[in-house]
C-alpha cells in the first residue's frame, strides 16, 4: 500500500544547506485525516528542554531560570509553551510521545495551552536535567491499562511503557524512549539499545502476537549498523514467517533514512534520530495495522528563515541567542488503520511494497 501522507525534505543528505535552503514536499490532507475515524495517528516529538522558570535543586536546571545563562523568564517560557502547543494541535496525533518535559507542572501548562483534548501519562525519570518522557492520548481512542518506567543499563532516562485498549477493542503497547545523547560515549547508547531490546524480547516472547510500538528520540539513526542489529530493525518483514520466531521490528523510517531525510540537522547534515518501529503483528492483523502512511511533520513556521541556518528546525536558541523558536527536532508520525473487531469476517493481510 502506498503512503497517503508524506512530508519529506528533498535536498540530498550532504548538500551544503548554508548555500541552499531545504525544499520541502508538503503532501498533507488534514481534512481527510480529521474525517477518517478509522485512522490512528502515532507520533513523537522532542520538545528540546521544555522547562519552567523555577530552580529545582535536585536537577541541573539553573540555565533555565531568570538569573541563568538563558535568562529564562515568564515571557520566554510562555512563548515556548504556546509554540509547542501549536505543533501538537497541528500534528493531530491520537497517541503522542513527548521528550524533554521537565515536570508535571510544565505538562499541565502545555495541556491548558492546546486546543486538543488530551489526557497524559507522566513519570519522573532519573535524568540529571529532569527531562522526562510523556505520553499524550485521546481518551476517546485509547484507554491505558498498565504503565511503568523501564530501567536498565544505559537507560539514564527511563523508557515509558504503556499498555492500553483502543476504541475498536484491540490492545496496543507503546514504549516511548529518549536514549543517551551523542555527548556520551557510544557505549552508553549501545547499553541502552541492549536494555531496550531485552525488554522487547521479553514482551514478544511472552506474546508473539503483541501489538507493540517503540518510538522516540533514539539519538542514533535507524540505518546505523549498531542500531539495526541490536534492535533487529527491518523494512522487509516476511508475513509468511513464523510469528513465534520473528521478533524483528519493522520501521518504514529505514527507507527515509537511506534517502537522507532527517528530523534534525547538525552541521548541515540531516539525521533521523526520531523514528517509529513496530512488531510484526501490525503488518498482518486484520483489525489494527500499519496503512503505509508515515513521515516527518513540518510546517514553514517550524523552520529557521535566516541565513546561514535557513531551513534548519527553528529552535529556542541559536548559538546562544534567543530566537523564540520551537525545537531542534521535527516531529515524526505513523498512521495505523483500525477496524471494529466484531465486524471483521474475512482475514485481511496488508501487503507492503518493497
Amino acid at each position: 500500500m502506498k503512503p497517503h501522507h508524506q512530508i519529506y525534505s528533498l535536498a540530498p543528505m550532504n548538500f551544503p544547506l548554508r548555500t541552499l535552503s531545504i525544499l520541502f514536499c508538503l503532501w498533507y490532507c488534514g481534512s481527510t485525516f480529521a474525517n477518517n475515524p478509522n485512522r490512528l495517528r502515532i507520533a513523537c516529538y522532542n520538545t528540546e528542554s521544555l522547562c519552567d522558570t523555577l530552580r529545582d535543586s535536585e536537577i541541573e536546571d539553573s540555565a533555565f531560570t531568570p538569573q541563568g545563562s538563558n535568562h529564562w523568564n515568564t515571557g520566554r517560557y510562555t512563548t515556548k509553551i504556546t509554540n509547542i502547543a501549536r505543533v501538537i494541535d497541528d500534528l493531530k496525533a491520537d497517541l503522542l510521545v513527548l521528550e524533554e518535559i521537565e515536570n508535571e507542572n510544565v505538562l499541565r501548562d502545555l495541556m491548558f495551552a492546546t486546543q486538543s483534548d488530551y489526557n497524559y501519562i507522566h513519570r519522573d525519570s532519573r535524568d540529571r536535567r529532569g527531562m522526562d518522557v510523556v505520553l499524550l492520548y485521546r481518551s476517546s481512542r485509547f484507554f491505558p491499562l498498565h504503565t511503568k518506567l523501564i530501567s536498565g543499563k544505559g537507560l539514564s532516562r527511563e523508557a515509558l511503557f504503556v499498555k492500553g485498549v483502543l476504541a475498536n477493542g484491540d490492545t496496543l503497547s507503546v514504549i516511548g524512549v529518549h536514549l543517551p545523547s551523542k555527548q556520551n560515549a557510544q557505549s552508553y547508547r549501545l547499553n541502552a539499545l541492549l536494555s531496550l531490546r531485552t525488554v522487547i524480547d521479553s514482551i514478544l516472547t511472552r506474546n508473539p502476537s503483541e501489538k507493540l510500538i517503540v518510538l522516540g528520540d533514539f539519538n542514533t539513526e535507524p540505518i546505523t549498523r549498531q542500531t539495526m542489529r541490536t534492535l533487529r530493525l527491518t523494512d522487509a518483514l516476511s508475513i509468511e514467517s513464523d510469528p513465534t520466531e520473528d521478533r524483528s521490528l519493522y520501521t518504514p523510517f529505514l527507507r527515509l533514512s537511506r534517502k537522507g531525510y532527517g528530523s534534525l540537522i547538525y552541521r548541515d547534515r540531516r539525521q533521523l534520530f526520531d523514528f517509529i518501529a513496530f512488531s510484526r503483528s501490525l503488518l498482518i492483523d486484520n483489525s489494527l495495522y500499519y496503512n503505509g502512511s508515515c513521515g516527518i511533520f513540518v510546517r514553514d513556521y517550524l523552520l529557521d528563515s535566516e541565513s546561514p541556518f535557513k531551513g534548519y528546525p527553528l529552535r529556542s536558541f541559536r548559538n546562544g541567542r534567543y530566537t523564540a523558536g520551537y525545537s531542534d527536532h521535527l516531529p515524526v508520525y505513523l498512521d495505523l488503520e483500525t477496524q471494529p473487531i466484531e465486524r471483521i469476517s474475512v482475514p485481511q493481510i496488508l501487503q507492503i511494497e518493497n
